[in-house]
């Protein structure tokens, strides 16, 4: 009899738990919690090249004059030229072309529309990476506060 007292009041502990002992308050706090973002690396920038174009014309070569002692043009002293009668623009593009390319004439052509559709191709990609890179960068700022990170930077080489 001592014996089924004995657990039936071991029972009862068991299974009230701690609600014995009275009720506690449970203190519910929010607080933001930083996230750490594996941030990628960002490309590096872009290296553009820039063609060198010719607009070459069939309009004929005006030679320059020689200069007098005052810095004038005075073609009683002479042509510094020495063009041919008749000689273009497009016979002087042609003669350099071939003196530069050991005798070869070779010509990639386009319209003036044509063109104009490539040049505005290129800014369409141009605005495109400066908006991308300006994205990269504001998520930089909101995830790890990169208040340093800059806008994505086009850069064109020149060729001379």
């Amino acid at each position: 009899m001592k014996l089924k007292i004995l657990a039936i009041a071991f029972l009862a502990l068991i299974i009230s738990g701690c609600s014995l002992l009275g009720p506690k308050e449970v203190e519910i706090i929010t607080k933001p919690v930083k996230i750490d973002i594996v941030q990628p690396v960002l490309p590096r920038s872009i290296n553009l090249k820039e063609p060198k174009w010719y607009v070459v014309s069939d309009a004929k070569v005006i030679e320059n004059c020689l200069k007098n002692e005052e810095g004038k043009s005075d073609c009683k002293l002479g042509r510094e030229d020495k063009y041919p009668e008749g000689y273009t623009h497009m016979d002087k593009f042609l003669d350099a072309m071939r003196k530069q390319h050991g005798g070869d004439v070779v010509f990639v052509a386009m319209t003036v529309e044509d063109y104009e559709l490539m040049a505005y191709n290129t800014q369409e990609i141009k605005r495109y990476i400066s908006q991308l890179g300006e994205v990269i960068v504001y998520y930089r700022n909101v995830t790890i506060g990169d208040k340093d990170a800059g806008a994505v930077e086009i850069k064109v080489e020149e060729n001379e």
